[in-house]
């Protein structure tokens, strides 16, 4: 679901931010709150005023509207806040920063290079805190959280959703979001073999081309496919990270510095196991090239045996559409490639960097207000509200825990879409706690389809926190190269992968090891070692 922008966008963006910051209004033009602030209290508690906001949302996928699901009607009456949202893409937010008529509240993806001038416009949520909510800063927002993100300045701008802190992780509830998915019952035809090896990884593909199985549309089974290249959380199918993760590529070297994963020698020798099964027919052939829509429609029509996935979570419609109509060929989470050097597998979960950063910008009509929704939604009563809504009404509580009532849940895990349009509760999710709803109803968050996966992950799932925000306070020199240089490998693994012979994957390899060292990588590595080491330095604070 993440995405980069592009050198045009960072140009803009610069100018546009120099304009945007002319305008002023940070935090020492805020006027006086209303009533009488309390740490103690939420100030949505005592502030019974009312307001309209709007809050745009920096993707062009998001479709939600509020105030028409059981969620966002609750937060309604609990905060008098009525949001409008809105959406788009960097063009969008650019121009509405040209102008400086900026929305009340701004989500933005983490990754953003966008981030890095949100003193520019946005206005310090501590700032907002102390004047209108400081309950925001004593209790609602997550201690660690707030530490990893406090700049330079000492202010806090941005607030994320899914921020796991190493407390989340002790506490357990964490779930990475990749999986070596297999056909259920195409598996047991072939005796569950072994496939955590290149010999039987290949095997068991060889053995299912041989069956010569059809999918719903009478088509040929595939033996191999993955998410296409071109969408997603991850570019380049499962090639860019998941399959170093899967075989435990290490992210840093033994002295703390960054690593190298795609010139790893365990990760080169399990991709010319991929690219060997490419040669002998045992992969989705257009598998380079293929839409979003293409991959969707094999795995609704179970085409695939192995579903090599980085992105569990974004295959609910597909997978949901397949497994309820045939729930003994579902797909499950099994053991896949791993190191033949003996690493273990390391998955991600969220980091305390979280997805997203959402703001409250200095347009803000009402920032009291937008300060108190925000520190609503961030605290554990309102997280719980937007996940669950409210007791005796949307769920009961058993054994201390909020339980959705039967119905309500049965809708949520076998029509996500439905329970998105109508119910709205998990799906709000812009300044949600992924930890918090994870430890309060576990794995029945998850589509039911997609529950076998997400609990097979937790056993491999390790946190990464050195690596949070790596490339996101890049020198524009830097950030033009990494662009140049991910746009060069989407070329090379297209090519590696097409390639008839293990000398030609070694010729493409060493070129394109040329064109980074030819474009700015040891400085490039240089700055993301500064990242590393001051990540380190404020997680140990």
């Amino acid at each position: 679901m993440k995405k980069t922008a592009t050198v045009a966008t960072l140009i803009v963006s610069a100018l546009v931010f120099t304009a945007c910051g002319s305008k002023g209004g940070g935090g020492g033009n805020l006027a006086d709150a209303s009533f009488t602030v309390d740490a103690a209290t939420p100030s949505w508690k005592t502030d019974k005023s009312t307001a309209d906001l709007s809050w745009y949302i920096n993707f062009d996928w998001f479709a939600q509207t509020w105030g028409n699901d059981t969620a966002t009607k609750f937060i309604t009456e609990d905060t008098g806040v009525n949001v409008t949202y809105q959406n788009g893409t960097d063009d969008k937010l650019n121009t509405m920063m040209a102008s400086g008529d900026l929305p009340d509240i701004i989500t933005i993806d983490g990754t953003s290079p966008l981030i890095k001038d949100a003193s520019k416009f946005a206005i310090p949520l501590d700032e907002l805190a102390k004047k209108y909510d400081p309950y925001f800063l004593s209790s609602a927002a997550k201690p660690d959280t707030l530490k990893f993100f406090t700049q330079d300045d000492g202010h806090v701008y941005g607030y994320p959703n899914f921020s796991n802190t190493q407390s989340d992780y002790e506490k357990g509830g964490v779930y990475g979001n990749q999986a070596f998915m297999v056909r259920k019952d195409i598996y047991e035809q072939i005796g569950s073999p072994d496939m955590t090896t290149p010999e039987g990884f290949t095997a068991a593909l060889e053995a299912v081309k041989k069956l010569g199985l059809k999918d719903a549309l009478g088509k040929p089974i595939v033996p191999f496919g993955t998410q296409n290249f071109s969408d997603g959380s991850e570019k380049n199918g499962v090639f860019d990270r998941t399959l170093a993760d899967f075989i435990g590529v290490p992210m840093l070297t033994d002295d703390g510095k960054y690593y190298d994963r795609l010139t790893d020698a365990d990760y080169q020798k399990w991709l010319k196991v991929f690219v060997a099964a490419r040669q002998n027919g045992l992969t989705d052939k257009d598998m380079v090239t293929m839409t979003k829509d293409d991959k969707d429609a094999r795995l609704t029509n179970g085409s695939y045996f192995v579903y090599f996935d980085n992105d569990i979570i974004g295959e609910t419609d597909p997978m949901t559409v397949w497994a309820s109509e045939n729930p003994d060929k579902a797909y499950i989470a099994v053991e896949g490639p791993k190191s033949t050097v003996g690493r273990k597998p390391a998955l991600p979960g969220t980091s305390i960097e979280g997805w997203t950063q959402t703001f409250i910008s200095k347009s803000a009509k009402n920032p009291q207000k937008a300060m108190e929704l925000v520190e609503y939604l961030v605290s554990e009563y309102g997280d719980t509200v937007m996940n669950f809504g409210r007791e005796g009404q949307t769920y009961t509580m058993k054994d201390g825990k909020p339980v959705l009532n039967a119905d309500l849940l049965q809708l949520k895990q076998t029509d996500p879409s439905a329970f998105e349009t109508k119910v709205g509760l998990t799906t709000h999710l812009w300044l949600q706690d992924s930890a918090l709803l994870s430890r309060q109803m576990g794995i029945d968050q998850f589509p039911k389809y997609l529950q076998q996966a997400k609990q097979w992950t937790v056993q491999y799932t390790v946190p990464q926190f050195e690596m949070a925000s790596l490339d996101v306070y890049l020198s524009r020199e830097s950030a033009r190269n990494v662009e140049k240089i991910n746009q060069d490998w989407a070329q090379t693994i297209a090519k590696i992968l097409n390639a008839k012979s293990d000398s030609e994957v070694d010729q493409d390899m060493a070129a394109f090891v040329k064109y980074r060292q030819d474009n700015g990588w040891d400085k490039l590595v240089e700055e993301r070692n500064t990242q590393i080491e001051a990540n380190k330095k404020k997680l140990a604070q």
